[in-house]
């Protein structure tokens, strides 16, 4: 993983979801589990999914960034 975040996905793992350049992939966490899938985040299934993303979307800036900072920093081009 980079500084930024940044994940690099394996060529097994992409061949086998069939990822290109572009594509959208999204992380499914449960307990100690990660799920990657292909395209937009499934719906969350239970009251608590739902209750999880909402605190992860709602957790404070790190490093008392602005929000425009943020936004720029989150949309970095890969290198």
């Amino acid at each position: 993983m980079t500084v930024n975040g940044h994940v690099i996905i394996p060529d097994d793992v992409r061949d086998a979801l069939g990822l290109h350049p572009g594509d959208l992939v999204s992380f499914e966490r449960s307990g100690g589990t990660v799920r990657l899938f292909k395209g937009q985040e499934p719906a969350a299934q239970t009251f608590e999914d739902r209750l999880a993303r909402a605190r992860a979307l709602s957790a404070p800036l790190p490093l008392g960034m602005t929000t425009d900072e943020y936004m720029s920093w989150i949309r970095e081009p890969l290198e």
